[in-house]
Protein backbone atom coordinates (compact mmCIF):
# COMPACT_ATOMS: atom_id res chain seq x y z
CA UNK A 1 0.00 0.00 0.00
CA UNK A 2 1.15 3.64 -0.80
CA UNK A 3 1.71 6.26 2.48
CA UNK A 4 -0.23 8.89 0.55
CA UNK A 5 -3.15 9.21 -1.92
CA UNK A 6 -2.85 11.26 -5.15
CA UNK A 7 -5.03 14.25 -5.73
CA UNK A 8 -5.77 15.87 -8.97
CA UNK A 9 -5.09 19.09 -9.73
CA UNK A 10 -8.01 21.07 -10.39
CA UNK A 11 -6.67 24.92 -10.10
CA UNK A 12 -3.61 26.45 -11.14
CA UNK A 13 -2.52 30.25 -10.01
CA UNK A 14 1.61 30.10 -10.49
CA UNK A 15 2.75 27.83 -8.59
CA UNK A 16 0.46 27.23 -6.20
CA UNK A 17 -1.99 24.23 -6.96
CA UNK A 18 -4.97 22.93 -5.24
CA UNK A 19 -5.56 19.53 -5.35
CA UNK A 20 -8.79 17.29 -4.55
CA UNK A 21 -9.25 13.53 -3.74
CA UNK A 22 -12.11 12.26 -1.94
CA UNK A 23 -14.39 15.54 -2.06
CA UNK A 24 -11.29 17.02 -0.34
CA UNK A 25 -9.80 20.15 -1.33
CA UNK A 26 -6.10 20.97 -0.35
CA UNK A 27 -3.38 23.67 -1.48
CA UNK A 28 0.28 22.85 -2.37
CA UNK A 29 2.99 24.22 -3.95
CA UNK A 30 4.79 22.80 -7.45
CA UNK A 31 8.41 24.09 -7.58
CA UNK A 32 9.73 20.93 -9.70
CA UNK A 33 6.83 19.94 -12.49
CA UNK A 34 5.11 21.78 -15.52
CA UNK A 35 1.33 20.90 -14.70
CA UNK A 36 -1.90 21.42 -15.85
CA UNK A 37 -5.53 21.05 -15.11
CA UNK A 38 -6.93 17.18 -14.91
CA UNK A 39 -2.97 15.51 -13.90
CA UNK A 40 -2.51 14.20 -11.13
CA UNK A 41 0.34 14.29 -8.24
CA UNK A 42 1.62 13.35 -5.00
CA UNK A 43 2.28 15.84 -2.68
CA UNK A 44 3.39 15.97 1.17
CA UNK A 45 4.23 18.82 3.56
CA UNK A 46 2.08 21.08 0.63
CA UNK A 47 4.86 20.79 -1.91
CA UNK A 48 3.85 18.29 -5.31
CA UNK A 49 6.44 15.87 -5.07
CA UNK A 50 5.82 13.42 -8.38
CA UNK A 51 3.73 13.71 -11.10
CA UNK A 52 2.15 10.06 -11.59
CA UNK A 53 -0.09 9.14 -14.63
CA UNK A 54 -3.73 9.24 -14.53
CA UNK A 55 -3.98 5.15 -14.84
CA UNK A 56 -1.53 4.74 -11.78
CA UNK A 57 -3.54 7.75 -9.62
CA UNK A 58 -7.25 5.93 -10.57
CA UNK A 59 -5.58 1.93 -9.59
CA UNK A 60 -4.41 3.80 -5.98
CA UNK A 61 -7.66 5.91 -5.54
CA UNK A 62 -9.66 2.77 -6.17
CA UNK A 63 -7.93 0.77 -3.78
CA UNK A 64 -8.19 3.65 -1.02
CA UNK A 65 -12.13 4.45 -2.33
CA UNK A 66 -13.16 1.30 -0.79
CA UNK A 67 -12.33 1.68 2.87
CA UNK A 68 -11.34 5.74 2.87
CA UNK A 69 -14.69 6.97 4.40
CA UNK A 70 -14.68 3.53 6.59
CA UNK A 71 -11.62 4.89 7.99
CA UNK A 72 -12.98 8.38 8.73
CA UNK A 73 -16.02 6.57 10.35
CA UNK A 74 -13.94 4.52 12.45
CA UNK A 75 -11.52 7.73 13.69
CA UNK A 76 -14.80 9.82 14.91
CA UNK A 77 -16.65 6.80 16.60
CA UNK A 78 -13.19 6.45 18.67
CA UNK A 79 -13.09 7.01 22.24
CA UNK A 80 -9.75 7.56 24.35
CA UNK A 81 -10.63 5.52 27.52
CA UNK A 82 -8.61 7.87 29.55
CA UNK A 83 -7.94 11.98 30.64
CA UNK A 84 -11.03 14.14 29.80
CA UNK A 85 -7.49 16.24 28.16
CA UNK A 86 -6.86 13.91 25.71
CA UNK A 87 -10.13 13.17 24.45
CA UNK A 88 -10.60 17.10 23.53
CA UNK A 89 -7.10 17.30 22.27
CA UNK A 90 -8.04 14.18 19.93
CA UNK A 91 -11.24 15.93 18.76
CA UNK A 92 -9.46 18.91 17.64
CA UNK A 93 -6.80 16.80 15.60
CA UNK A 94 -10.16 15.67 13.84
CA UNK A 95 -11.63 19.04 13.15
CA UNK A 96 -8.69 20.23 11.69
CA UNK A 97 -7.01 17.32 10.44
CA UNK A 98 -9.79 15.18 9.41
CA UNK A 99 -8.28 11.35 10.08
CA UNK A 100 -4.82 12.19 7.68
CA UNK A 101 -1.60 10.91 9.03
CA UNK A 102 1.77 11.85 8.03
CA UNK A 103 4.42 9.02 7.34
CA UNK A 104 7.77 9.32 7.31
CA UNK A 105 10.51 7.10 6.59
CA UNK A 106 13.94 7.95 8.46
CA UNK A 107 17.82 7.10 7.30
CA UNK A 108 20.22 7.18 9.78
CA UNK A 109 23.25 7.66 7.82
CA UNK A 110 25.82 7.88 10.38
CA UNK A 111 26.70 8.14 13.98
CA UNK A 112 29.73 10.11 13.69
CA UNK A 113 28.82 13.80 15.97
CA UNK A 114 31.65 16.16 16.74
CA UNK A 115 29.02 17.44 19.68
CA UNK A 116 29.48 16.47 23.25
CA UNK A 117 25.72 16.93 24.13
CA UNK A 118 25.57 15.89 27.70
CA UNK A 119 22.04 13.34 27.01
CA UNK A 120 23.06 11.68 23.95
CA UNK A 121 25.00 8.59 23.26
CA UNK A 122 26.44 9.96 20.27
CA UNK A 123 28.38 12.15 21.97
CA UNK A 124 32.29 12.93 20.84
CA UNK A 125 33.63 11.37 23.75
CA UNK A 126 31.55 8.13 24.22
CA UNK A 127 34.39 5.69 23.56
CA UNK A 128 32.01 2.57 23.59
CA UNK A 129 30.53 2.95 20.66
CA UNK A 130 31.38 1.57 17.38
CA UNK A 131 31.56 4.57 14.72
CA UNK A 132 29.95 3.92 11.33
CA UNK A 133 29.23 5.86 7.75
CA UNK A 134 26.95 5.18 5.11
CA UNK A 135 27.88 5.17 1.66
CA UNK A 136 26.83 7.94 -0.86
CA UNK A 137 25.38 5.09 -2.91
CA UNK A 138 24.34 2.90 -0.31
CA UNK A 139 22.12 6.34 0.77
CA UNK A 140 20.85 7.10 -2.40
CA UNK A 141 20.24 3.17 -2.98
CA UNK A 142 18.39 2.58 0.33
CA UNK A 143 16.30 5.84 -0.60
CA UNK A 144 15.38 4.82 -3.97
CA UNK A 145 14.50 1.78 -2.57
CA UNK A 146 12.12 3.36 0.16
CA UNK A 147 10.22 5.18 -2.21
CA UNK A 148 10.04 3.21 -5.38
CA UNK A 149 9.15 -0.03 -3.53
CA UNK A 150 8.14 0.71 -0.08
CA UNK A 151 6.17 3.28 -1.26
CA UNK A 152 7.38 6.18 0.69
CA UNK A 153 6.74 9.93 -0.17
CA UNK A 154 8.61 11.41 2.52
CA UNK A 155 12.36 10.78 3.75
CA UNK A 156 14.65 11.94 6.73
CA UNK A 157 18.34 11.93 6.11
CA UNK A 158 19.86 12.05 9.64
CA UNK A 159 23.43 12.03 11.08
CA UNK A 160 24.86 13.11 13.88
CA UNK A 161 26.57 16.38 13.08
CA UNK A 162 29.24 14.89 10.68
CA UNK A 163 31.36 17.09 8.99
CA UNK A 164 33.04 13.81 6.78
CA UNK A 165 29.54 14.94 4.70
CA UNK A 166 30.42 18.12 3.67
CA UNK A 167 28.82 20.35 0.99
CA UNK A 168 29.75 17.82 -2.12
CA UNK A 169 28.98 15.09 -0.67
CA UNK A 170 26.05 16.20 0.69
CA UNK A 171 24.55 17.88 -2.54
CA UNK A 172 25.94 14.60 -4.48
CA UNK A 173 23.41 12.62 -2.54
CA UNK A 174 20.28 14.92 -2.60
CA UNK A 175 20.57 15.41 -6.35
CA UNK A 176 20.69 11.96 -6.99
CA UNK A 177 17.83 11.01 -4.70
CA UNK A 178 15.86 14.07 -6.37
CA UNK A 179 16.61 12.91 -9.42
CA UNK A 180 15.94 9.19 -9.10
CA UNK A 181 13.45 8.59 -7.16
CA UNK A 182 11.83 12.26 -6.04
CA UNK A 183 10.38 12.46 -2.80
CA UNK A 184 9.67 15.23 0.23
CA UNK A 185 13.25 15.23 1.08
CA UNK A 186 14.35 16.59 4.79
CA UNK A 187 17.51 16.98 6.56
CA UNK A 188 18.53 16.38 9.85
CA UNK A 189 22.25 16.91 9.96
CA UNK A 190 22.61 19.49 12.55
CA UNK A 191 24.27 23.11 12.73
CA UNK A 192 25.80 23.35 9.39
CA UNK A 193 26.88 26.45 7.36
CA UNK A 194 23.84 28.11 6.02
CA UNK A 195 24.96 27.82 2.60
CA UNK A 196 25.52 24.20 2.56
CA UNK A 197 21.41 24.59 3.47
CA UNK A 198 20.54 27.03 0.52
CA UNK A 199 22.35 24.76 -2.32
CA UNK A 200 20.75 21.19 -1.03
CA UNK A 201 17.48 23.75 -1.32
CA UNK A 202 18.32 24.59 -4.64
CA UNK A 203 18.89 20.55 -5.21
CA UNK A 204 15.24 19.83 -3.96
CA UNK A 205 15.32 19.22 -0.58
CA UNK A 206 12.43 20.91 1.33
CA UNK A 207 12.53 19.97 4.88
CA UNK A 208 14.87 20.18 7.72
CA UNK A 209 14.19 18.44 11.35
CA UNK A 210 16.62 20.78 14.05
CA UNK A 211 15.34 20.34 17.59
CA UNK A 212 16.45 23.19 20.00
CA UNK A 213 16.18 20.93 22.55
CA UNK A 214 15.14 23.34 25.17
CA UNK A 215 14.50 26.73 25.21
CA UNK A 216 15.69 27.42 28.64
CA UNK A 217 18.95 29.24 28.08
CA UNK A 218 20.89 27.67 31.43
CA UNK A 219 20.01 24.14 30.56
CA UNK A 220 20.48 24.34 26.67
CA UNK A 221 24.12 25.17 27.77
CA UNK A 222 24.88 22.71 30.27
CA UNK A 223 23.03 20.50 28.24
CA UNK A 224 25.26 20.89 25.04
CA UNK A 225 28.98 22.33 25.98
CA UNK A 226 29.82 24.85 24.14
CA UNK A 227 27.10 25.88 21.97
CA UNK A 228 24.56 28.55 22.70
CA UNK A 229 20.82 28.51 22.61
CA UNK A 230 20.63 32.11 20.76
CA UNK A 231 22.73 30.62 17.55
CA UNK A 232 20.56 27.23 17.27
CA UNK A 233 17.36 29.36 17.28
CA UNK A 234 18.68 32.01 14.58
CA UNK A 235 20.35 29.03 12.38
CA UNK A 236 16.18 28.04 12.85
CA UNK A 237 14.72 30.96 11.88
CA UNK A 238 17.71 31.34 8.59
CA UNK A 239 17.06 28.00 7.23
CA UNK A 240 13.23 29.47 7.52
CA UNK A 241 13.99 31.95 5.42
CA UNK A 242 15.22 30.10 2.78
CA UNK A 243 11.91 28.06 2.40
CA UNK A 244 12.66 24.95 3.81
CA UNK A 245 9.36 23.32 6.10
CA UNK A 246 10.76 23.18 9.94
CA UNK A 247 10.29 20.16 12.10
CA UNK A 248 11.36 21.47 15.18
CA UNK A 249 11.44 20.71 19.22
CA UNK A 250 12.89 19.54 22.26
CA UNK A 251 13.23 17.05 25.12
CA UNK A 252 10.43 16.70 28.02
CA UNK A 253 12.22 15.42 31.23
CA UNK A 254 15.84 17.20 30.91
CA UNK A 255 17.56 17.28 34.35
CA UNK A 256 16.26 21.02 36.30
CA UNK A 257 13.43 20.89 33.61
CA UNK A 258 9.92 22.20 35.25
CA UNK A 259 6.24 22.79 34.04
CA UNK A 260 6.80 25.96 32.97
CA UNK A 261 9.62 25.04 30.75
CA UNK A 262 7.53 22.94 28.97
CA UNK A 263 4.74 25.21 27.95
CA UNK A 264 8.08 27.77 26.84
CA UNK A 265 8.86 25.02 24.52
CA UNK A 266 5.70 24.60 22.89
CA UNK A 267 5.62 28.32 22.56
CA UNK A 268 8.67 28.51 21.17
CA UNK A 269 8.21 25.68 18.44
CA UNK A 270 5.16 27.58 17.63
CA UNK A 271 7.01 30.90 16.82
CA UNK A 272 9.64 29.35 14.95
CA UNK A 273 6.96 28.57 12.48
CA UNK A 274 7.33 24.70 12.62
CA UNK A 275 5.70 22.66 9.98
CA UNK A 276 6.01 19.52 12.45
CA UNK A 277 5.91 19.71 16.30
CA UNK A 278 8.87 17.04 17.08
CA UNK A 279 8.81 16.24 21.28
CA UNK A 280 10.08 13.24 22.80
CA UNK A 281 11.32 12.10 26.22
CA UNK A 282 14.51 11.93 27.15
CA UNK A 283 16.20 8.35 28.00
CA UNK A 284 19.37 8.56 29.71
CA UNK A 285 22.06 6.64 27.80
CA UNK A 286 24.12 4.17 29.93
CA UNK A 287 27.58 5.93 28.75
CA UNK A 288 26.79 9.59 29.04
CA UNK A 289 27.34 12.16 32.26
CA UNK A 290 23.41 11.44 32.51
CA UNK A 291 23.40 7.87 33.12
CA UNK A 292 22.04 8.03 36.54
CA UNK A 293 18.70 10.34 35.64
CA UNK A 294 15.27 8.67 35.06
CA UNK A 295 13.03 9.36 32.13
CA UNK A 296 9.88 11.61 32.22
CA UNK A 297 6.52 9.70 33.21
CA UNK A 298 4.62 8.92 30.12
CA UNK A 299 1.71 10.48 31.18
CA UNK A 300 3.92 13.90 31.05
CA UNK A 301 4.83 13.35 27.23
CA UNK A 302 1.05 12.24 26.80
CA UNK A 303 -0.45 15.59 28.62
CA UNK A 304 2.19 17.88 25.96
CA UNK A 305 0.80 16.21 23.01
CA UNK A 306 -2.91 16.79 24.28
CA UNK A 307 -1.59 20.45 25.28
CA UNK A 308 0.22 21.09 21.93
CA UNK A 309 -2.59 20.48 19.93
CA UNK A 310 -4.84 22.12 22.43
CA UNK A 311 -2.66 25.24 22.19
CA UNK A 312 -1.86 24.97 18.37
CA UNK A 313 -4.57 23.19 16.55
CA UNK A 314 -3.27 23.47 12.86
CA UNK A 315 0.62 21.93 13.68
CA UNK A 316 1.35 18.22 13.01
CA UNK A 317 2.73 16.78 15.64
CA UNK A 318 4.92 13.92 15.51
CA UNK A 319 4.85 10.62 17.97
CA UNK A 320 8.98 10.45 18.51
CA UNK A 321 10.25 6.82 18.50
CA UNK A 322 11.66 7.91 21.97
CA UNK A 323 7.99 7.74 23.10
CA UNK A 324 7.15 4.43 21.54
CA UNK A 325 10.03 3.72 23.61
CA UNK A 326 9.00 4.89 26.61
CA UNK A 327 6.44 2.23 25.66
CA UNK A 328 6.78 0.03 23.67
CA UNK A 329 3.62 -1.68 24.11
CA UNK A 330 1.19 0.94 22.79
CA UNK A 331 3.08 4.20 22.94
CA UNK A 332 2.25 4.87 19.42
CA UNK A 333 -1.59 4.14 19.64
CA UNK A 334 -1.81 6.42 22.61
CA UNK A 335 0.57 9.03 21.26
CA UNK A 336 -1.94 9.26 17.84
CA UNK A 337 -4.89 9.50 20.21
CA UNK A 338 -3.88 11.95 22.33
CA UNK A 339 -4.22 14.47 19.37
CA UNK A 340 -0.71 13.34 17.51
CA UNK A 341 -1.09 13.21 13.75
CA UNK A 342 2.60 12.02 12.45
CA UNK A 343 5.02 9.27 12.73
CA UNK A 344 8.44 7.84 11.45
CA UNK A 345 9.54 4.41 10.38
CA UNK A 346 13.10 3.49 10.63
CA UNK A 347 14.65 2.09 7.65
CA UNK A 348 17.96 2.39 8.51
CA UNK A 349 19.57 -1.25 7.97
CA UNK A 350 19.86 -3.73 10.95
CA UNK A 351 23.67 -3.50 10.68
CA UNK A 352 23.75 0.79 11.58
CA UNK A 353 20.61 1.00 13.36
CA UNK A 354 21.87 -0.81 16.08
CA UNK A 355 24.80 1.26 16.17
CA UNK A 356 23.06 4.77 15.98
CA UNK A 357 22.66 4.81 19.62
CA UNK A 358 21.31 8.02 20.62
CA UNK A 359 19.81 6.39 23.53
CA UNK A 360 19.36 2.90 24.53
CA UNK A 361 16.74 -0.14 23.66
CA UNK A 362 15.56 2.15 20.22
CA UNK A 363 11.60 0.91 19.34
CA UNK A 364 11.64 -0.76 16.14
CA UNK A 365 15.73 -1.55 15.70
CA UNK A 366 16.16 -4.72 14.22
CA UNK A 367 12.78 -5.63 12.81
CA UNK A 368 12.25 -6.62 9.17
CA UNK A 369 10.97 -3.46 7.82
CA UNK A 370 8.47 -5.17 5.56
CA UNK A 371 6.76 -6.49 9.43
CA UNK A 372 7.19 -3.02 10.81
CA UNK A 373 5.37 -1.35 8.16
CA UNK A 374 2.68 -3.58 7.96
CA UNK A 375 1.99 -3.28 11.60
CA UNK A 376 2.19 0.22 11.83
CA UNK A 377 -0.36 0.22 8.61
CA UNK A 378 -2.32 -2.26 10.60
CA UNK A 379 -2.88 0.11 13.69
CA UNK A 380 -3.46 2.87 11.87
CA UNK A 381 -6.64 1.12 9.75
CA UNK A 382 -7.62 0.39 13.58
CA UNK A 383 -7.69 3.90 14.83
CA UNK A 384 -9.11 4.74 11.36
CA UNK A 385 -6.24 7.09 10.38
CA UNK A 386 -4.99 7.30 6.39
CA UNK A 387 -1.67 8.69 5.75
CA UNK A 388 -2.67 11.83 3.27
CA UNK A 389 -0.60 14.11 4.24
CA UNK A 390 -0.99 17.07 1.09
CA UNK A 391 -1.14 20.44 2.00
CA UNK A 392 -3.33 23.21 3.06
CA UNK A 393 -7.26 22.09 4.01
CA UNK A 394 -9.36 24.73 2.28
Amino acid sequence: MCYAIPGKVVEINNNICKIEYFGIVKKVRNDFFDLKIGDYVYAQGGFVIQKIPEEEARETLKVWEEFFDKLREVDLKLTYESKELYKIANKIRQEYHDNSCCVHGIIEFSNYCRNNCLYCGLRRDNKKIRRYRMEEEEIINLATYAVKKLNFKALVLQSGEDLFYDKERLAYIVKRIMEESPCLLILSIGEREIAIYEQLYELGARGVLLRFETSNKKIYEKMRPGHKLEERINLIKEVKKIGYLIMTGFLIGLPGEEERDILENLRLTYELGAEMFSFGPFIPHPDTPLKDCQPPAEELVLDTIAKARILYPQSKILVTTAFQTLNKKDGLKKGLLAGANSLMINLTPKEYATLYEIYPHRDGVGEDINKKIKEIITLLQEIGRAPADIGLSL
